[in-house]
């Protein structure tokens, strides 16, 4: 009974300052049974600010307070949206619930404060910079499926804005236009360092660098590493055609590579031969041609004298040749 009783008292306390603000008309079903909460409509709301009238940057207190019978209603299925544009919320919404037999009430809080330039109080005063009309609250009670079966709207108090500055104030400001400060802001107090920002520049400065190198030394060990290895290039060609054919007969001969052998015995044939004949030579060129083009490889004795005859035919060289 105690519990009871302090609930009523609570929902008294509410509607007593709620029927100070004006409720909107509504379209609701109508229960000539009798609801609750009076008037046969299944729900009702109430809405207030406190306080209405406040100087700038104070913190307001905005109070929805919506009655139900929960015969007809279920609370969980109403949705409250309103805006308080320029306010901003300081906290977010609380809701609180405190219910009696059928009748429950629910109370949505909002927390708001303004301190941006659209709630400054103008010079010279005039109300409609003073004075703010929030925008209608709308209480819908949804269907299980989730539509809109019905709704009410209330209306929020005007809220008065007024200015911080006595009108003393406002006239020696509008007459010298100069602030008399109370407070002096400057000079403002030398700032202190854990550390001198110079020692902290060169600090920095100093340990990028290091890192910078550290970097650059990892980057060319790795591009070391990593890097294709070029074959380092002979000086030039070396010795006479001839020879460099002779040289590239013995290592095909070597490896038995016969396809390379027989090019290698054309290109000996192809040195050999000279404009003037002369009978070794053109006889070393025959000779070289037989073994190119002949069905069985050559022996090694066979490339070793071959080889040996072709180096000693005293043919001249491209030097000599071009000295001619």
């Amino acid at each position: 009974m105690k519990r009871i009783a302090v609930g009523l008292l609570a929902c008294a306390a509410l509607l007593g300052a709620a029927l100070h603000t004006q409720r909107a008309d509504a379209t609701l079903p109508n229960y000539p049974s009798g609801t609750s909460v009076g008037e046969g409509v299944p729900l009702k709301a109430y809405a207030t600010i406190a306080p209405q009238v406040h100087g700038f940057g104070d913190v307001i207190t905005a109070r929805l307070a919506v009655v139900a019978d929960t015969k007809w209603v279920d609370p969980t299925r109403l949705r409250v949206s309103t805006d308080f544009k320029p306010y901003q919320l300081v906290r977010h919404s609380t809701e609180a619930t405190v219910q009696v037999g059928r009748f429950q009430q629910l109370t949505w809080t909002w927390t708001l404060r303004c301190i941006t330039s659209a709630c400054v109080p103008r010079v010279p005063p005039s109300e409609r910079f003073h004075i703010f009309r929030f925008q209608l609250i709308h209480i819908d009670y949804l269907t299980p499926n989730g539509k809109r079966a019905y709704g009410i709207a209330a209306t929020w108090p005007k809220v008065e804005v007024v200015s911080q500055v006595s009108p003393g104030v406002a006239k020696f400001l509008q007459k010298t236009n100069h602030l008399n400060w109370r407070f002096h802001i400057a000079p403002v107090a030398a700032p202190t360092y854990r550390l001198s920002p110079s020692v902290l520049y060169w600090l920095a400065l100093s340990g990028g660098l290091v890192l910078l190198l550290g970097a650059s030394l990892l980057g060319w060990h790795w591009y070391r590493l990593i890097r294709p290895r070029r074959v380092q290039e002979a000086g030039g060609p070396t010795g006479t055609p001839l020879e460099r054919a002779l040289t590239v007969l013995a290592w095909a001969h070597a490896r038995g590579d016969d396809t390379l052998e027989r090019k290698a015995l054309e290109r000996v044939a192809g040195e050999l031969d000279v404009e003037t004949p002369i009978p070794d030579i053109d006889e070393l060129s025959r000779t070289a041609r037989e073994l190119a083009w002949s069905s069985q490889r050559p022996e090694d004795d066979e490339v070793e004298t071959f080889s040996e005859r072709a180096r000693g035919s005293g043919r001249p060289s491209e030097t000599e040749e071009v000295a001619e």
